[in-house]
């Protein structure tokens, strides 16, 4: 993020279009071989002076020296980029290109305030207007989900961009779909001579794929399930974190000698696991709120089920009480247990059971209702609050009466 004063939403969109075009035409003219224009020129001085492409000879020469004693003095001048948006816009209009911006992790720093959410969302508007005044350029930036939920809540000009929106999200069945993916795409590469394993289809062959790797049904909730739903629930979606399951539990399942993977050989790995989700967890959000690991290890011990009263009762107990009102967002709680209680449903500690749901395997995200433990006038939707499965274990969170595990 750029880091700028002024709270005023064109200098920030003006700022951040300057900066984006700046950085593509220092690119740009790195990858120049010579410029016979004044506009590619100037690509290329400006490229030279960033050190993003060496001096030629004749550059480096005339940097070095002067003429004098015949006639006017020769001295070089090299002439400062004052629009970088004009300039980029120039050299493509003349060029049959295309250029593509990726832009990764746009909310690395993000805090919710009203500087850091204006900085953010002029961001996306200055995208919205260069791909449509730059010719042959393209912009592609990721941000957190719960992040842009966050924008799209306080400005209403990033309504204007939702039409660009690619959500990546992934459904239960589409996380099936990449473990059989993954488990076809390993056996071809080591076994591809192997017509037991050749013969398979990942779009029609799901389930045989499955078997080759997982011992299904696996048990949730007392229900028989396809191995991917369970996994699908304790990876919130995330295909890494799915991967990242099913490679200990693989493990776990060889140091047993045992053949294929089963729910008992994920259940015995829940520990480790859970401790890469805290880990990632606290780097992912303890810029929010520096009390973070205090907030969640309060929970640590007790039950993992919770109504609306009795997870703020928790929180005015175990956190406000004893170290006081956590800092979020660069600022005090506002709101108390309340805002503490929305801040772990934003970052995924915390998800509301639907117990409508036949399956009994649904929650309900963030992303799905932003407002819930926010507005007074419907603060739970009639749901009930549990910690995710993922950090039961290591958490040494409760058990029910009667249960062996957590699922």
């Amino acid at each position: 993020m750029q880091d700028v004063k002024s709270d005023s939403p064109d200098e920030l969109l003006y700022g951040w279009q300057q900066r984006i075009c700046s950085q593509i035409n220092l690119e740009l003219g790195a990858s120049l071989r010579v410029g016979f224009t004044d506009d590619s020129m100037m690509l290329i001085e400006s490229a030279e002076l960033a050190g993003f492409r060496n001096r030629n000879i004749l550059s480096a020469l005339f940097d070095r020296m002067k003429t004098k004693g015949l006639g006017p003095e020769i001295e070089r001048t090299r002439l400062s980029v004052t629009d970088s948006h004009a300039l980029l816009k120039r050299v493509l209009e003349n060029r049959d290109a295309i250029v593509w911006l990726f832009v990764d992790d746009v909310d690395a720093t993000f805090v919710n305030t009203e500087h850091e959410r204006l900085k953010a969302s002029t961001f996306f508007s200055a995208c919205r207007n260069l791909i449509s005044s730059v010719k042959g350029l393209c912009i592609r930036a990721s941000v957190r989900s719960d992040v842009w939920s966050v924008l799209a809540q306080h400005d209403e000009a990033m309504d204007k961009c939702e039409q660009y929106i690619l959500d990546l999200t992934w459904s239960t069945a589409e996380t099936g779909r990449i473990l059989v993916n993954k488990i076809s795409s390993y056996f071809t590469r080591y076994y591809g001579d192997d017509n037991r394993y050749m013969s398979l289809n990942p779009v029609t062959d799901e389930d045989m794929i499955r078997n080759i790797i997982f011992k299904e049904p696996f048990s949730w909730a007392n229900r028989p399930l396809e191995s991917f739903r369970p996994i699908h629930i304790l990876s919130a979606g995330r295909p890494r974190w799915a991967a990242q399951l099913c490679k200990l539990a693989g493990r776990d399942a060889y140091n047993k000698t045992s053949s294929l993977i089963s729910i008992g050989h994920v259940r015995s790995v829940m520990r480790d696991y859970g401790q890469f989700r805290v880990s990632d967890l606290y780097k992912e959000h303890r810029h929010q709120c520096p009390a973070l690991q205090d907030i969640v290890e309060s929970f640590s011990g007790g039950t993992y089920r919770f109504t609306t009263d009795a997870l703020l009762d928790h929180i005015t107990e175990k956190i406000v009480r004893r170290i006081g009102v956590p800092t979020i967002d660069g600022i005090n709680a506002n709101r108390g247990s309340l805002s503490v209680a929305h801040f772990l449903f934003r970052c995924g500690f915390i998800a509301a059971r639907d117990e409508s749901d036949v399956t009994g395997l649904v929650f309900v995200r963030y992303e799905e209702r932003p407002n819930l433990l926010s507005s007074n006038a419907n603060l739970d939707d009639g749901l009930n609050w549990e910690i995710h499965p993922s950090y039961r274990e290591v958490l040494r969170i409760q058990k029910r009466t009667g249960e062996s595990s957590h699922f």
